[in-house]
């Protein structure tokens, strides 16, 4: 028969330290649903979610349905006594992390292995997972949100994050969390005089801060590799100011970035943060908006990624018709000019398109292979793809061109 813990099995005995699959007999109690028991059970079995573990179990005893007994015995395919605790790997600033964004309801199911597998067999080593989107609520299960707003009520698609980085681990693969920190639509709305506009968070308030460090603490204690900023900056709003006449939008957005570095470091966590790629063509107007000035961040970030999708420059930037038919010269200018900036104090890492947009000449694994090699060439280490709905075929595909020419 097959079914999901078959499958789990197979994955987790290949990979060594994990105990061999015991059954454990559960008598079902007044009350009980396979539902409640497959969340009791799920943390010490190799199933990725409840809907797996209630297959497994329905196999296992026999039942054709959900329908269960007061007094009937079932087993349970547990692996372990206990919670995974994921321990980081530890790679240095350095390390050509090759990866792809993974968003929140592929990390909640088991299309982020899947995902993973490709990775490894293409030479490509890290996924970049959704742990607190723009729409503000937290990928998995936490507490948090609702210690500093009883309000806050979210779907939580992680349904068991120790597990998911201790496979991703187990798969030799550097896991990085993604956290879009003032863009937050939860909090802004249930958390109105924390919000500069509505959906964006004000940097400058205490307690928002103190909310972003909160998040950030508890996936250090979770065991990833590496945080990772996005929307960390002011809204595009036009306005310069802040709530805070002494300091500007620029001062801001540093001297917290200082704040959470002081605290990833101290935890041999590394960190990076997305920008606009806009911003390395240092429009002084933009920066004073968004208070991102990368001279001013720099000396507290240990990677930047910018996002130098070619279908993001606007028609007609710099001379050219459609940018994103272009893909090797916005990425190789895009990466040359941030290396001016930052030397060799921060790595660069680009974030590149993995998606269609704007492409009319086709867009095909050639244009994806083309701006890995463009990020190369002009001084990179490393890449990340990114597609909003993680369609990586074509991305395989150019991997696997590059593993064959060693690139």
């Amino acid at each position: 028969m097959k079914h999901a813990f078959l499958f789990a099995v197979f994955i987790i005995v290949c990979l060594p330290g994990f105990p061999v699959y015991a059954d454990l007999i559960h008598i079902v109690q007044k009350g009980e649903t396979l539902e409640g028991i497959a969340e009791k059970y799920l943390p010490y079995t190799a199933s990725y979610t409840r809907k797996e573990l209630i297959t497994d179990i329905r196999a296992l005893n026999d039942i054709e349905s959900d329908i269960i007994s007061i007094g009937q015995h079932l087993s349970i395919p547990v692996l372990w006594d206990n919670q995974l605790s994921p321990k980081r790997i530890g790679q240095g600033k350095t390390f050509p992390a090759k990866g792809v964004y993974i968003n929140k309801w592929s990390a909640g199911s088991r299309k982020i292995l899947r995902i993973a597998d490709r990775l490894n067999i293409y030479g490509a080593n890290t996924i970049v997972f959704d742990a607190k989107d723009v729409m503000g609520g937290l990928s998995h299960k936490s507490d948090v949100p609702s210690s500093f707003s009883p309000a806050a009520r979210y779907v939580a698609p992680i349904e068991d994050i120790h597990k998911m980085i201790e496979y991703l681990h187990r798969m030799k693969i550097h896991v990085v969390a993604r956290v879009c920190v003032f863009r937050d639509l939860l909090m802004a709305g249930s958390m109105h005089h924390w919000r500069i506009q509505p959906g964006w968070l004000n940097p400058a308030d205490p307690e928002v801060q103190d909310y972003i460090l909160s998040v950030i603490r508890e996936l250090i204690h979770l065991g990833v590799d590496e945080i990772q900023l996005d929307y960390f900056r002011y809204p595009a709003n036009g306005l310069t100011c802040t709530t805070d006449a002494n300091k500007t939008r620029v001062d801001m957005i540093a001297g917290f970035l200082k704040t959470i570095h002081d605290l990833t470091s101290s935890d041999n966590v590394l960190l990076s943060l997305d920008i606009f790629a806009i911003v390395i063509w240092k429009q002084d107007e933009d920066i004073l908006r968004v208070g991102q000035d990368i001279n001013a961040m720099k000396p507290n970030l240990d990677i930047i990624s910018p996002m130098l999708y070619p279908s993001h420059f606007n028609y007609d930037f710099a001379g050219v018709a459609n940018p994103a038919d272009r893909p090797y010269l916005f990425v190789s200018r895009g990466v040359q000019r941030l290396k001016e900036m930052v030397g060799d104090e921060v790595i660069i890492r680009p974030w590149l398109q993995a998606f269609p947009l704007r492409v009319k000449t086709g867009f095909d694994p050639s244009f994806i292979q083309t701006q890995i090699v463009a990020a190369q060439d002009s001084g990179a280490i490393g890449w990340l793809l990114w597609s909003p709905g993680n369609h990586y075929q074509d991305s395989y595909t150019a991997m696997e061109k590059l593993l064959m020419i060693g690139r």
